[in-house]
Parts: C-alpha cells; sequence; structure tokens
C-alpha cells in the first residue's frame, strides 16, 4: 500500500520548471528571454548600449545587465511572467562583468576602465567602490556570499574580495588575461584569454593549484554541479574544451563562430552557450558531447555571467 501511495504520489507531482536564459544581445541593445524547455524566446525586451555582462538575483525576479558603450546598468523585473526595465543607472566607464550577492541581494559591477568594482544596492544606488587590478571583467560570488572573485585582464590576477568588509583577501596570479571566472567545489575556474589555458584556483588556499591547456582565446567556463564535467568556450577555436571531474581532456565539442558566455543547468545535464557571430544560444548535451540544438536569439549575443535562473 505505501509504495502504491508513493507512486500516485510521484505521478501527482508537478513536473520540474525549466530555467530560462536571459541573453544579452549586444549588436541590437536588447536581452531575449529563452524558455531553455522549448526553446522559444518568450520575450526580447531593450536595454542600454551594447549589453554584455549579466546577472539573475537569488530570487529570479531581478535580471541585472551591463551596457559598456552606455556606461550603465540595466535593472529588469519579473512580474507575472513578464520582464519589464524599471531603471538605467550610472555604472562606471566601463561596465562589463556583474554579479549578485544570494546573501543580501547587493549587485557588483566590474569596471574594465576604472579598476575598481561598484558596490550597488538592489535598486541600482551606489554604496562605493572596491580597488581591484586592471582592466577587471569577469565576477563570480561563492554561494554563502561571504567572497567575491575578481577576474583582472590587465594585471594577470583574480583578487578575493571579503564582502563582509570590502577588503582584498588575496591577490593571485593567474594565466595571462584572465577574463571569465566561474567557481565550483572549493576552486575558481578562470579562462586566461591569450595563454590559452584555465587557471584552477584553490579556494581554501588562494593559490592556483594547475593549469588547463585549452583551445584558442578562451572565454568562460562552466562546471557541473558534482564536478565531473568542466567546459570551456573557445573564442577563436569555435569550440568547447571539455575535461572531466579528474581533469582529463576530453573531445573538444564544435558550437559555431566566436562561443562567448556558458552557463550550466541546475541538473548538470545541459548547457548554453552564446555564440556570438551566429547570433544562436547553443543548447549542449553534457553526457554525449555534442550539440542537440541551436535557438535563434539577437544580434551578437554574449551573455557574459550566470545567465540562467528558475522561470
Amino acid at each position: 500500500m505505501r509504495a502504491v501511495l508513493a507512486c500516485l504520489l510521484l505521478l501527482a507531482a508537478p513536473p520540474a520548471r525549466a530555467a530560462l536564459a536571459y541573453v544579452t544581445n549586444q549588436g541590437d541593445d536588447s536581452v531575449s528571454v529563452v524558455d531553455t524547455a522549448t526553446g522559444a524566446i518568450v520575450q526580447t525586451d531593450g536595454v542600454g548600449a551594447k549589453p554584455a555582462g549579466v546577472a539573475v538575483a537569488a530570487d529570479g525576479r531581478h535580471v541585472y545587465v551591463t551596457n559598456p558603450e552606455g556606461r550603465s546598468g540595466s535593472i529588469l523585473e519579473r512580474r507575472d511572467g513578464r520582464l519589464s526595465a524599471v531603471a538605467e543607472v550610472p555604472a562606471g566607464a566601463g561596465p562589463l562583468g556583474v554579479a549578485v550577492s544570494p546573501r543580501d541581494g547587493r549587485v557588483f559591477v566590474a569596471d574594465w576602465y576604472g579598476d575598481t568594482v561598484a558596490v550597488l544596492d538592489a535598486a541600482g544606488s551606489n554604496m562605493g567602490t572596491v580597488k581591484v587590478g586592471q582592466s577587471p571583467s569577469g565576477l563570480a560570488i561563492d554561494p554563502a556570499g561571504t567572497r567575491l572573485y575578481v577576474a583582472n585582464r590587465e594585471s594577470d590576477t583574480l583578487s578575493v574580495i571579503d564582502l563582509g568588509d570590502l577588503h582584498t583577501l588575496a591577490t593571485v596570479p593567474v594565466g595571462h588575461a584572465p577574463f571569465g571566472v566561474t567557481l565550483q567545489g572549493g576552486r575558481a575556474f578562470v579562462a586566461n584569454v591569450q595563454s590559452g589555458d584555465v587557471s584552477v584556483v584553490d579556494t581554501g588556499t588562494l593559490t592556483e593549484a594547475r593549469r588547463l591547456k585549452v583551445g584558442d582565446f578562451p572565454y568562460a567556463v562552466a562546471v557541473t554541479p558534482d564536478g565531473s564535467r568542466i567546459l570551456v568556450t573557445n573564442q577563436h577555436g569555435g569550440t568547447l574544451s571539455v575535461f572531466d571531474g579528474a581533469f582529463a581532456p576530453l573531445p573538444d565539442i564544435p558550437v559555431g563562430d566566436y562561443p562567448e558566455g556558458i552557463a550550466m543547468s541546475a541538473d548538470g545535464a545541459r548547457a548554453y552557450v552564446a555564440v556570438w557571430m551566429d547570433n544562436r544560444l547553443a543548447e549542449i548535451d553534457v553526457a554525449a558531447g555534442k550539440v542537440v540544438r541551436k535557438i535563434k536569439v539577437g544580434e551578437s549575443p554574449r551573455a557574459f555571467g550566470a545567465f540562467l535562473a528558475p522561470p
């Protein structure tokens, strides 16, 4: 009887809802909202000039976009299934990477030209800045909301910031021209554009533990939640470099011209890649190591940041 009841409850449970992908389109100043279950574009919203970075708040309601040429950040809010722009705020001379604290909702924006990270409240009001290395680009915050990791492209370093009092805990040397940074399982994965590799930084010791050789001009990294697969976008190679959990290389995955931002689904079964020159979002079957769908989005998609969120 218990087994029958368990089966009935399982059948009655609603299916898991697929994530939405918020894809910044630099060529037409927009964000495409993609239903990853169906591949449909459910909405396209205008934002500031030449959007690049994107991050979604932990509640999935607020989306933050950086507009490098507009020197601004766009704040969008999801209500009743629709996304609406609520504000465009100043964000430094060259806003690029963006991340949202899961702990208190503060928003952090890398200023490429100012060599700083701006600290904003959830409404976009400036709360101060943090000095980092030259040309900060990618940002990542640990799940507890206690540390911010900043890739400094022209300094060849990774800044680690304590989010309690905003002081620098460490400045870690990495490869040449670090850009995207991703956290998983006690490690920070940093894509080094000009040295063609990924630095694996131990977040406990705050030292570089190893380098992974990848393709031409690596841009960003995604890792499955269990750490069993590491995927790296190679801009000039048109591929993803793939590694298993022991850092052994697996066959590359061709994805199209100039892959940039990449994000992993919550279950690690799918990865999504913004393919800049193709105007597509490529869906990757991670286990099979192949593209299973390409979704047309706006012009010149970048999706630099954590662009997947619950519906």
